[in-house]
């Protein structure tokens, strides 16, 4: 029997993470994550409705650019 091929990209959604997971991956509240959107200064995210998601892209992308040598770089 022949199996369909496997697709080596993966799709958005199977990279995407809720508010609680990105939360909990940075040691945050949900409320920081919350402020942030409604501030802005945080990473991107998508919503859907009520829901709101992060692309591990995007978490990736906010990490990177937030990376600092000493306490004094900003």
């Amino acid at each position: 029997m022949l199996t369909p091929p496997q697709h080596k990209e993966t799709s958005h959604l199977s990279q995407a993470f809720t508010e609680e997971q990105v939360a909990n991956r940075w040691s945050l509240s949900r409320k920081t994550l919350q402020a942030w959107r409604l501030n802005g200064g945080g990473p991107k995210f998508i919503k859907m409705g009520k829901s709101v998601r992060y692309l591990s892209t995007d978490l990736t992308e906010f990490e990177e650019v937030n990376k600092k040598t000493s306490t004094s770089s900003d």
